[in-house]
């Protein structure tokens, strides 16, 4: 039986180069993202802040809510190893943190791993986020530094190798090699990488492949645009973010869950969050029992709040 195509009668120079620029598509990338009004969110990140002290950015917002996202939904949690897609026991989200050049020096990019996000409050992601990250900056961060100081020393035409190696070590031998310097998992579940401070509304990330991180998180720079708010359109503040994802972790199915639980926190914290009152720092203790904890909830307790009983019990 003859084949269900045949030859066009001519080709254009462009088909004809393309094709021999480009090998079949093998790329499981899944890009998407979406514009929110963000008038709630900076309200109550202000409120958090001076309740509690701590300046609390829209990146520990984004970390929190993640964490919060995959503790709903643990099953999202996923990592390819092999030919198998597993599930992550831990929660840990990684920020990617812009380093400044400065004395001949060019700019650089690492970041810091938040580990057991679900389980911290924003007031602690924060602090955390901003403590680490200035060390990272002034290159007082050791862990970071040991890192940089191993990749200047491998010639660039081994560095491929040699990552191919640390990826082994890292993900498919089954004992802990941290006394060699292999981290386990040091990336995480997740990634949030802000590009608003470079005054950029809407950018798509990579994924990384040597971090076996399936879903990148790009918020953009705040601006101001028309918005339907309370049923109206109004000119308000608006922020617009991307995701890409690994289609070999997620399919429509997950994905569906992991937007709405993320569009629920961009476009109103009391679905998730709890009160910014709580974060006062008389109540510290009180804003850490607040704070959703999937194994200590009920068998039979919701997995997914409603915005009526978020209102009436925040988490």
């Amino acid at each position: 039986m003859a084949k269900l195509w045949k030859k066009p009668k001519r080709s254009s120079s462009w088909r004809k180069l393309s094709v021999g620029m480009w090998t079949r598509p093998s790329d499981p990338t899944v890009y998407g993202h979406e514009t929110h009004p963000a008038d709630k969110i900076l309200t109550y990140l202000e409120e958090v802040s001076e309740y509690s002290g701590q300046k609390v950015t829209m990146t520990a917002y984004l970390v929190k809510s993640m964490a919060l996202m995959f503790a709903l939904y643990p099953e999202l949690n996923s990592i390819v190893v092999g030919n198998r897609v597993m599930q992550r026991e831990n929660v840990d989200i990684f920020c990617q943190v812009a380093v400044a050049g400065g004395d001949g020096k060019d700019a650089d990019l690492s970041g810091v791993k938040i580990r057991n996000a679900d389980r911290l409050s924003i007031v602690e992601i924060a602090e955390y986020l901003h403590s680490r990250a200035t060390r990272v900056r002034k290159g007082q961060d050791e862990e970071i530094e040991q890192t940089k100081s191993m990749i200047d020393k491998i010639p660039p035409l081994l560095l491929p190798t040699v990552m191919r190696l640390v990826d082994i070590l890292t993900f498919v031998v089954p004992v802990d090699l941290g006394k060699l310097g292999i981290r386990d998992d040091p990336f995480g579940s997740g990634m949030v990488t802000n590009c608003a401070p470079f005054n950029i509304r809407l950018g798509l990330a990579p994924l990384v492949p040597a971090s076996r991180t399936p879903l990148v998180l790009l918020p953009g720079a705040i601006y101001e645009a028309p918005a339907v708010v309370d049923g109206e359109v109004k000119v308000t503040q608006v922020m617009s973010s991307s995701f890409t994802l690994d289609h070999r972790c997620y399919d429509g199915y997950h994905i569906g869950k992991l937007v709405t639980t993320m569009r629920e926190c961009l476009m109103d914290p009391a679905y998730h969050h709890p009160p910014a009152e709580t974060f006062k720092k008389t109540h510290v203790d009180q804003a850490k029992k607040a704070e959703k904890k999937p194994e200590a909830a009920a068998d039979d307790a919701p997995r997914q709040r409603t915005p009526e009983s978020s209102a009436k019990a925040p988490a």
